[in-house]
């Protein structure tokens, strides 16, 4: 006999709120960090969270992704934002 249970999708909704980008590469959430591309520092930007990861978007495109942190106080970064940064200050 076949299940009469529904199929449930899994749940692809955000929740969005709005952040500036610090003098570091940096967006708080939740009281954790999320590092962005340098060249967004100053701006305003959108942090869309879903249930596993957060999605940093800027004109439309986005720009970061990394695991949500469940934490307090954490610090997620991602190497690449930091390139133009690094670039322009040698050593």
């Amino acid at each position: 006999q076949p299940s009469l249970m529904p199929m449930v999708a899994p749940f692809d909704g955000y929740v969005e709120t709005l952040g500036k980008v610090s003098s570091t590469c940096l967006v708080t959430l939740d009281r954790n960090r999320y590092s962005v591309p340098c060249e967004l520092v100053g701006q305003a930007v959108s942090l869309r969270f879903y249930p596993e990861r957060i999605e940093i978007v800027a004109h439309d495109m986005r720009v970061a992704r990394h695991p949500r942190s469940f934490s307090r106080q954490q610090t997620l970064y991602d190497w690449q934002h930091y390139i133009p940064l690094i670039e322009r200050k040698p050593g």
